[in-house]
Parts: structure tokens; sequence; C-alpha cells
């Protein structure tokens, strides 16, 4: 039994591929046991088989399978909650180059969950992961630059980010209000310094995390 819930018509061929993937997965491949773990979480009905196939490839140090076992303990979806386990994954995964994990690293030290409430820290790990293009920490970054939280207050590295999360949000409402937050940094920014900020967005690339 595999856990797996689809319609009639596709059995044959979800399940040829299945077992693909399952063959690809028993002899060791990192990327088939979290492609199959992943199937069978969002597409099953055994969640435990596919966190057992998500851990295997979480144990090799494949950065999207330990940022999926960070989620699964920060929210008790498959295994219990557990803050400690959900940040010792989400640090894992951040030093396996995941701008996602490296994010809610961040989160954990700006809400002091499980560790001390340490802005500056939270700054640094969201730093890392805007870099790496992960969009709530180019939010988190633009917040903490606008509010001189955990860094030096800076409007012109806050209109960066905002800009930059802004371009890449795929819900009209946030980037309004992305736009919105830049706008209000930009108005009280001399135009030298929004010269700059626009050439800093016009350069800007994301980089590896690793």
């Amino acid at each position: 039994m595999t856990g797996l819930s689809v319609s009639g018509a596709d059995i044959p061929e979800v399940q040829r591929a299945l077992d693909a993937a399952r063959a690809q997965a028993n002899a060791g491949n990192v990327i088939a046991q979290f492609s199959l773990g992943s199937f069978l979480y969002y597409g099953g009905t055994d969640t435990a088989q596919a966190i057992a196939w998500i851990r295997k490839a979480a144990d090799q140090r494949y950065a999207a399978a330990e940022l999926h076992m960070g989620q699964a303990y920060d929210f008790g979806f498959g295994v219990a909650q557990n803050d400690r386990d959900a940040l010792a994954w989400y640090r894992r995964a951040a030093d396996d180059g995941s701008a996602a994990a490296q994010r809610a690293v961040g989160d954990f030290y700006r809400k002091g969950r499980l560790v001390s409430v340490d802005a500056s820290e939270a700054v640094r790990w969201y730093t890392r992961a805007a870099d790496g293009d992960d969009l709530r920490a180019q939010y988190e970054l633009g917040q903490s630059y606008f509010d001189g939280t955990g860094v030096t207050r800076d409007y012109e590295s806050a209109y960066v980010w905002f800009t930059i999360a802004a371009g890449q949000t795929p819900l009209e409402d946030n980037r309004k209000g992305l736009i919105e937050l830049r706008n209000i940094a930009a108005a009280r920014m001399q135009p030298v310094e929004i010269a700059a900020a626009r050439h800093r967005v016009a350069g800007w690339k994301p980089r590896s995390n690793r």
C-alpha cells in the first residue's frame, strides 16, 4: 500500500512513476527520496511513510528536505510540534544554503522563540536569506532598516529591500503595501540617496548562500 489517493484513470501512470521513484529512493538517490516523500506527503494518506523518506534525504544534507523537516516540527505537520527540533533542522538547512531556512532562523531570534530575543542576530540571518532571494526576508530586512531594529536606521537600505521585495511578490495588495513603505522611506531621503538606492536595486542579483 502506498497511501496514495488519485482518480482511477490516473492510477496506472502514477503508480509506475511512484514505483520508479521508490526504486531510486531505495537505491539511495537523495533527490528521489525527497521527491517520493513529498509526493506521499502532499498527495497521499501515509504521512509517517512520507516523513520517513523526507528524513532519509535530510540525513544526507539535502537542504530542501532539511527545510521540510524544520517546517514539519515547526507546525506539527506529520510529527509532534517541537521548537527545538524545528530550529535544529532549520539551522542545518540554512548551513546547506536554504534561504527560506535562513529566514526561519532569523524569525526565531526576532521573536525570542527558544532563544533569547536578539534583533541584531535576526538581521544577520535575514540578510543572508534576502541575498538568497527569500521574499519574506527581504521585507523583514527592509522593515528592520526602516525602524532601526537590530541595525542602524538606514532609509536607503530600507528603500532597496522594499523595492526588491515588491518586484517579486505575487500578490497585488502586498506589492502595493511594499511600494507604500518604499515611498515613505523615500520621503525621508535626500535626492542623492534615492538615486543611490535606485542604482543598488538596478544592480542587485541574488547570490548563493552556500
